[in-house]
């Protein structure tokens, strides 16, 4: 699988829960045009060697035109303007309507997932992650985002379930690994917790101390980048990392 930008929400999106410091969730694609630094250097080497007369001017190339958009694209760029512009309520309607006609695209599906957490309607957004999952199990965006709703309900293992199968399927996926380390910080303070209560000791406090130090302040925040659907013959491969969310 190629390298997939998503340029959205972060990390969906912000989850207001405070237990991990890197759980993820992930938006939009980003498509950005390069700027044509050469050309103007290229015209600024040109006026320094060749003086024009007073009051001339240069003659310039016109602008390339702007790339069509297909309807599909046209749609997709409606959404993520609405979701920048934290409109969520028009953004999930206009979703809606997009995957009417479009049930396939994952982008979007993806969108609506980090749309319903900033809405604070997780286990809706549970669905949708866990359908993406099922269509596109290539993709580990949709896992990282799962593990970080997991999280903030506190079922840490289905969390570390999710982010393994992350993991699976895109080894590169960085952020899933230090996320699964936050989840297994938290499964060994749970661990010592228990302890504790069986039989005190200085030691096993110590240890759960130190891990309830460095957890309290943190937040579950899901990976923020909507994924593309793997084409065949491509490796599975992270895209960059939007927005945390921190």
């Amino acid at each position: 699988m190629t390298q997939r930008s998503r340029s959205l929400l972060s990390p969906l999106t912000h989850v207001p829960s405070r237990l991990l410091s890197h759980v993820r969730p992930v938006a939009a694609v980003t498509r950005s045009a390069r700027a044509l630094t050469l050309a103007a250097a290229t015209l600024g080497v040109a006026s320094a060697l060749f003086a024009l007369p007073a009051g001339a001017q240069a003659i310039t190339d016109p602008p390339p035109p702007k790339p069509l958009q297909t309807p599909q694209q046209a749609s997709e760029s409606a959404i993520n303007k609405l979701v920048e512009a934290d409109k969520f309520n028009d953004a999930l309607t206009k979703i809606d309507e997009h995957l009417k006609q479009y049930p396939r695209d994952a982008q979007v599906r993806f969108t609506r997932g980090r749309v319903l957490m900033e809405m604070g309607r997780n286990a809706e957004a549970i669905d949708v992650f866990t359908a993406l999952t099922q269509d596109f199990p290539e993709l580990p965006e949709p896992f990282n985002n799962l593990a970080a709703l997991y999280a903030q309900a506190g079922e840490y293992d289905k969390a570390r379930a999710a982010l393994e199968s992350a993991i699976r399927n895109n080894p590169n996926f960085a952020v899933a690994y230090s996320n699964l380390g936050d989840i297994y910080a938290k499964l060994a303070q749970q661990a010592y917790q228990k302890s504790l209560k069986l039989a005190p000791t200085a030691r096993v406090s110590n240890r759960e101390k130190l891990l309830s130090n460095m957890l309290t302040p943190q937040r579950a925040a899901p990976v923020s980048q909507t994924p593309s659907p793997q084409k065949p013959g491509e490796d599975a491969a992270v895209k960059n990392i939007g927005k945390s969310g921190n």
